[in-house]
């Protein structure tokens, strides 16, 4: 196979993983916004906030526990058995270590967070712990396989479960916030076991091997002490909210948060498990890792930019629709923080080509500077409420990814011409899209009326210019990427018509 045919098929396999992971994503998005519009109006902001600082906790001991093992994996070039079951091995002894921490120390974390009902529930969450590792471990595993369908698909059973069969009848019930730690639970555990189904023929059996660990040791040293920050990048705003103002506080802090936090993990998910592993294996030819971050970067603006512009225009209406009349307070913080949605994406991109290239202290460096300007901003805000920590929220991650992209520019030469070039179409048609749904919402229409009609209008619209002239909103690699990803789908249309 010519080397010219071996990158174009490549591309074509990480391109079907991306449309894979990327799929799921958006099902488990809506998923999770028509189980939010549910669990909103069983449970109040109080009740949200308690789960949501207990998940502060949460992600704190799964930084310790994972040991930048499964980053590892994926980012080595080989990898042998030995490796797999000493990684399995020293990432289950940690959890259960870290289990032990957690449920001791469930006490003085309730009071260091003022949130006296977290007692019970990190000792509950603490139980999760090897579970959460397996989980992390045989993602890994699979996305270094690039077996992107079963990494996607997965989680979608788990997600079902846990909140449809579990969370929304223990909220009707009267269980109040336990039944979002019911839904945790049984996501973790549901995930545990479809992820061992489709990782059955990586895994062996969790031994230590001293050889192993030392040739793993060094890569993952370099993610581990990027784990820390990159634990006060997420977190920050979330523990100086619960402490500083409390549980209800935070409880409508993370609900107004909680379409840019979803679509950011979502797309994580997407730049984790495909294109981190992709670059990964082309991490010493720039040309290629260019045309990648470019490409990247051109679908999210096209996604991220019409996204925001409508959420911002139809906040209030979104709100009531998806949360109920009781979260009203939620409106202005929502707003503000929809315009980070594209920095935010973008700066995971940035941060998977770090990865992939190995440069753990460019990783480093990024996050401690994003946990520092994140814990002086958020402190300064406090005071002035939940509006003005979103303010400053947003600064932060535009600051960030502005940083980040002179890094990038300065690792593999990106163009910057290029870059504001494909942005051109994008913001264009986001601007169109905006005046449109503008002179509809001005129409007369009731609220929830003009909101649908400008979403199906838009989305229509959207539509047809992708399929009859997509050169007005895709930039030339955009529209590269899109004709690559129709083929697929037609490739597999007909064979399984020709199946049948």
């Amino acid at each position: 196979m010519s080397s010219r045919a071996s990158t174009r098929d490549f591309t074509q396999r990480t391109l079907n993983g991306a449309a894979w992971i990327g799929g799921a994503s958006v099902v488990r998005l809506g998923l999770r916004v028509f189980s939010v519009g549910i669990l909103a109006r069983l449970l109040s902001p109080q009740e949200y906030g308690i789960v949501a600082g207990a998940l502060v906790a949460l992600d704190f001991a799964t930084m310790v526990y994972t040991l930048g093992l499964a980053p590892t994996l994926v980012q080595r070039k080989e990898v042998r058995h030995d490796h797999v079951a000493t990684a399995l091995f020293s990432s289950l002894a940690m959890a259960v270590v870290t289990a032990g921490g957690m449920w001791v120390a469930s006490p003085w974390l309730a009071s260091l967070m003022r949130i006296p009902e977290l007692v019970d529930i990190l000792r509950v969450f603490a139980l999760l712990a090897p579970v959460g590792a397996f989980n992390v471990l045989a993602e890994a595993l699979l996305a270094r396989n690039m077996q992107t369908k079963s990494v996607a698909l997965r989680p979608l059973f788990s997600v079902v479960i846990a909140a449809f069969a579990v969370a929304i009848p223990m909220a009707y019930a009267g269980f109040g916030y336990w039944s979002l730690v019911a839904m945790q639970v049984v996501e973790t555990i549901f995930g545990a076991i479809a992820f061992g189904i489709a990782a059955r023929k990586y895994l062996v059996r969790p031994a230590f091997s001293r050889l192993a660990f030392r040739e793993l040791w060094p890569m993952s040293l370099g993610f581990s002490i990027n784990q820390p920050f990159v634990f006060l990048a997420t977190n920050a705003d979330n523990f100086l909210i619960a402490r500083l103002m409390g549980a209800q506080a935070l409880g409508l802090y993370s609900r107004a948060s909680f379409v840019t936090n979803t679509a950011a993990n979502l797309f994580n998910n997407i730049a984790r498990l495909t294109a981190f592993p992709a670059m990964a294996q082309v991490q010493d030819d720039s040309e290629r890792l260019r045309n990648a971050l470019l490409t990247s970067l051109s679908l999210i603006a096209l996604v991220a930019l019409p996204t925001s512009a409508y959420c911002i225009i139809f906040a209030k209406e979104i709100i009531g629709i998806l949360l109920g009349p009781k979260w009203h307070a939620v409106v202005v913080p929502f707003s503000i923080l929809l315009p980070s949605l594209y920095f935010r994406l973008g700066t995971r991109t940035f941060y998977a080509l770090f990865q992939a290239r190995g440069k753990s202290y460019l990783t480093v460096g990024t996050h401690a500077f994003h946990a520092s300007l994140l814990l002086f901003g958020t402190a300064i805000a406090v005071p002035n409420g939940l509006a003005a920590i979103c303010m400053a929220v947003l600064a932060v991650s535009i600051a960030v990814f502005f940083v980040l992209l002179i890094l990038v520019w300065r690792e593999i030469g990106l163009p910057i011409k290029r870059l504001v070039a494909l942005h051109v179409r994008p913001v264009l048609f986001t601007s169109s899209l905006s005046a449109l749904a503008m002179i509809i919402k001005a129409s007369g229409l009731p609220e929830s009326v003009s909101a649908a009609t400008s979403f199906i209008v838009a989305l229509a619209l959207t539509l047809v210019l992708l399929k009859r002239w997509p050169g007005l909103i895709l930039p030339p690699i955009g529209m590269d990427v899109l004709q690559r990803i129709s083929e697929s789908l037609s490739t597999r249309f007909n064979g399984n018509r020709k199946d049948r």
